[in-house]
């Protein structure tokens, strides 16, 4: 009985974490990140995603914490 708390508490915990617009603006960021490879012209357009996705979490630093995270995985 006491795992299967145990093992609840831990999904719930992975499960509340989960920020479908988060992931949904980190998507667009690292697509974003592929597509300047070939095309220098999207610089700056992916630096403005990026600016815009912190200034949206500044307050939040869980969800920045994760941004760096997601961040890493676009390269």
């Amino acid at each position: 009985m006491t795992r299967i708390i145990i093992l609840g508490i831990i999904i719930f915990g992975f499960t509340r974490c989960n920020d479908p617009e988060l992931d949904a603006m980190m998507e667009d960021y690292c697509d974003c990140i592929s597509k300047s490879r070939y095309d220098e012209s999207l610089h700056m357009e992916c630096l403005e995603k990026m600016d815009s996705i912190q200034e949206k979490y500044k307050n939040q630093p869980r969800k920045l914490n994760m941004v760096l995270e997601k961040t890493d995985q676009c390269y």
